[in-house]
């Protein structure tokens, strides 16, 4: 959420909380009482602005040039960025591991590099829409290889990535460095990073009402005729997996959105125009759809 606008409401909770706290010590105690309101007010705004200003010094500290040199390098969407947009994008990417635990089994180091990368893949998602939160501070488990259903690794297995409603979010290390090669349309960092959105209403279904997919008009028939379309081998830019259910189609579909726009754009411009009015930019250029709230 932008911080300025954070701090407004919590501090007009904060002032709620006082009015009501004096109406209700009123109601029962001496009147020289009510002091306590004001009290019980400012400790709440102290406490709930905490958080909000610990974000604001990590998105304003000076990132390392082996970031930024990272960022140009393997995000392109980066590189189509103003540099105040830069600026702002890399203190998202500050934000986002500042809050998150990232490490490997047994709680193994993870190189930057890779945590750089995850944190971009964030800060793409949100980039247009600061106000939104991610649902949960989830921690980041990345492995060495990929894995399968019980857990055995082995590149020649099948699962890169993996979420679930409740714990951590799952990667493959090679498979992370792999979708930031070049943008094939392939980037499992913003594929299970969509689920992760996706389930923020307590339900991976591919439509995450949390997220305002209400102001997309004709999302759920979108979905339904995108899915029949790709199971039917006509889904244009979206590979065959996104025919898997509703909250697979919504997750190959953004992975295609930020690293082929074009592309998607050319070949479906309903699903590109309703995913550029909910991320509320053209990642193509990094222009915004509408201005930020100030």
């Amino acid at each position: 959420m932008l911080a300025r606008a954070a701090m407004r409401l919590q501090s007009a909770i904060a002032v709620a909380i006082a009015v009501v706290t004096s109406v209700v010590v009123l109601a029962v105690a001496p009147w020289w009482m009510v002091v306590i309101g004001p009290l019980v007010g400012l400790g709440y705004r102290t406490a709930a602005l905490r958080p909000i200003a610990r974000r604001e010094r990590l998105a304003l500290a000076p990132v390392p040039e082996s970031w930024r040199e990272l960022l140009a390098k393997r995000v392109p969407f980066y590189g189509r960025l103003t540099p105040p947009a830069q600026k702002r994008f890399e203190g998202d990417v500050a934000v986002f591991l500042g809050e998150h635990r990232i490490y490997g089994p047994q709680g193994a180091e993870v190189p930057e590099e890779v945590k750089v990368m995850i944190g971009a893949g964030a800060a793409m998602l949100c980039h247009g829409r600061p106000d939104w939160e991610w649902p949960h501070v989830r921690d980041i488990v990345v492995h060495p290889t990929q894995w399968n259903e019980d857990g055995e690794p082995g590149d020649h297995h099948g699962i890169a990535g993996q979420v679930h409603l409740q714990g951590p979010v799952l990667f493959s290390r090679k498979q992370i460095r792999f979708g930031f090669r070049k943008p094939d349309g392939e980037n499992v960092v913003l594929h299970e990073l969509a689920h992760v959105l996706d389930m923020a209403d307590g339900s991976a279904d591919g439509s995450p009402d949390r997220f305002a997919w209400t102001a997309v008009p004709g999302w759920e028939e979108l979905v339904r005729t995108r899915l029949k379309a790709v199971r039917r081998r006509k889904g244009g830019p979206l590979r065959a997996y996104a025919g898997t259910n509703s909250a697979e189609l919504f997750a190959v579909a953004v992975e295609v959105f930020f690293e082929q726009p074009l592309r998607l754009r050319k070949q479906d411009p309903q699903l590109y125009e309703a995913l550029a009015d909910l991320f509320n930019l053209d990642p193509d250029t990094g222009a915004l759809r509408r201005p930020l709230p100030t």
